[in-house]
């Protein structure tokens, strides 16, 4: 019976090292369609290790030998770099070791309270309820941070392993209290208090990890508002410059005209055709500005403009945004910024170099469509918003910030393609009606 708990309790540790790789790291799949496959071998490769580890009855050999398999099956299991897989994996054996450490405690402070005797079910019941622990806390952290937990930096995880193996040792210090005079005399009390101290250490490492995800997604969005205000700035000096321009060639416009006047009178066309080549160029030195009627819209839209300009794509915007609008600064931002940017990237690469942004509205809703040319097709026929940049980690998380800055809005999004045109209509309410 002990040998089968044993194989069983290694299989849920190895459950929950995937969790901590899927939820809080973020570790990339191998081959997603062979990946049930890969995990039925990692738990038969758990379960004949967990039997060696059995018959060896070693700690040491135990310890050296689960963190070699550990290390194998993750490498086995995700694409993610060895190094990156061995500093990790290690840590999250003995993080996880330390939160069962805790766990244990906790469960036999309750059994003390309620006088439950579980014999060999006593380490399977520590293991559910840790796994459970892990997995809400990971499902929490999923659904709400937009980085891994990679992304708080080493000193930060070292100060949450750190904080780990203090309660650890404090929750042990305790247990081991445990069985004195004074104890024996208020044991209820005590294993009570225990068990409120140990619940509450769990509540503080659950802190933790939201106030690292808080401060990410902090640092975050104040990198998106600073890169908006950076955008405006930049649109408020084009127009300055732009104005000023203009005012310099409204002032000669006058003696333009006179001396063009008096070349047709002299009958010289091959100079008014060489001087009005001259002003056309002047004019268009001017440049251009777009609106859509929203000066939020139109700082990010004409830094784009300028952008599709210098690359030599031709870019048409159409339409109109609501000038009252509450939509946040920040989702504005995010929206426009992610999907111009994309759209900018895919077109550049066409020969067609063609993108269009039209924006309307109703009393009850905002439209966004923007079309670009594209080349190629998605892996089986489906197509879907992902970065196409170097570096999948960072530009990743801006479409999932615009996914989530539509869904803020009760919105959605469309995709179509048609003739290598690649079409995206965004439809979210009109919250400033």
């Amino acid at each position: 019976m002990s040998l089968y708990i044993n194989v069983l309790i290694d299989n849920i540790h190895l459950i929950k090292i995937i969790i901590v790789c899927n939820m809080f790291f973020a570790f990339q799949k191998k081959e997603c369609k062979n990946y049930s496959l890969r995990l039925v071998i990692a738990s038969l490769i758990m379960s004949v290790t967990s039997v060696i580890i059995y018959v060896f009855d070693n700690h040491y050999i135990e310890t050296v030998i689960y963190i070699i398999v550990i290390i194998l099956l993750i490498h086995m299991l995700y694409k993610e770099k060895l190094y990156n897989i061995i500093i990790l994996g290690t840590w999250s054996i003995f993080a996880l070791s330390m939160i069962h450490t805790m766990t244990s405690a906790l469960c036999d402070m309750i059994k003390g309270i309620f006088n439950i005797d579980a014999g060999e079910l006593h380490k399977l019941v520590v293991m559910i309820i840790s796994l459970t622990f892990v997995y809400v806390i990971g499902r929490v952290y999923q659904k709400n941070a937009k980085e891994s937990i990679k992304s708080i930096g080493a000193s930060n995880l070292f100060l949450f392993s750190l904080l780990l193996l203090v309660d650890t040792v404090v929750v042990s210090l305790i247990a081991f209290m445990n069985g004195g005079i004074l104890v024996e005399k208020y044991e209820i009390v005590f294993r009570i208090a225990v068990a409120l101290v140990i619940i509450g250490i769990f509540i503080q490492l659950a802190a933790v990890i939201f106030l690292f995800m808080q401060r990410n997604v902090y640092k975050e969005k104040k990198q998106l508002t600073e890169k908006y205000l950076n955008e405006q700035k930049n649109h408020y000096e084009y127009l300055e410059n732009r104005e000023k321009e203009t005012k310099k060639f409204r002032h000669d416009l006058r003696s333009h005209m006179e001396l063009i006047s008096t070349l047709v009178h002299n009958h010289e066309y091959e100079k008014i055709d060489s001087y009005l080549e001259q002003m056309q160029v002047k004019v268009d030195a001017l440049g251009n500005i777009v609106t859509v009627q929203n000066g939020t819209v139109d700082a990010i839209v004409n830094l784009y403009y300028e952008k599709a300009r210098q690359q030599g794509i031709k870019m048409e915007v159409a339409g109109r945004f609501p000038e009252e609008c509450l939509i946040d600064i920040y989702d504005i931002c995010t929206i426009f910024s992610n999907v111009l940017s994309n759209a900018l990237e895919a077109a550049a690469d066409t020969e067609e170099k063609y993108v269009s942004l039209e924006c309307r509205y109703t009393d009850s809703s905002i439209i966004i469509v923007v079309k670009n040319s594209f080349n190629g097709e998605q892996p089986g026929g489906s197509v879907q918003l992902k970065t196409r940049k170097e570096n999948v980690d960072y530009h990743g998380y801006g479409l999932e910030n615009m996914k989530d800055s539509i869904n803020k809005y009760k919105g959605a999004f469309y995709i179509e393609t048609k003739e290598n045109i690649f079409t995206l209509k965004i439809l979210f309410n009109n919250v400033g009606q």
